[in-house]
């Protein structure tokens, strides 16, 4: 596998990929603080419950597409965590009938 400097297995040292890098963790750790808790969302009350699950699940996606462009992040420790809270997630967001909001 080449990196994104063509070198085989070793990531870019290309210092704007670096800086996006680290704009990207910045933006990913503000929105991680602002993230809704689940464990407040009723889901007896579900356009709020509906909506707080696809926040999660996107901010899971965000972070996945994160660490896939910047293997080196602190991010990637985190994403096997992510990815499986992201599935389980997306099966309460199915079976709570939710419907995806629209842009």
């Amino acid at each position: 596998m080449e990196g994104r400097d063509g070198r085989a297995g070793l990531p870019s040292r290309d210092p704007h990929l670096l800086l996006d890098c680290a704009v990207e963790a910045a933006a990913l750790a503000r929105e991680q603080s602002e993230l809704p808790r689940l464990e407040v969302a009723s889901p007896a009350d579900r356009p709020p419950y509906c909506i707080t699950l696809e926040t999660l699940m996107a901010f899971a996606a965000r972070l996945k597409a994160h660490v896939a462009h910047c293997p080196n992040s602190d991010y990637a420790a985190a994403l096997a965590d992510w990815d499986k809270m992201r599935t389980g997630y997306a099966k309460l967001f199915s079976r709570s009938r939710c419907k995806r909001t629209r842009y």
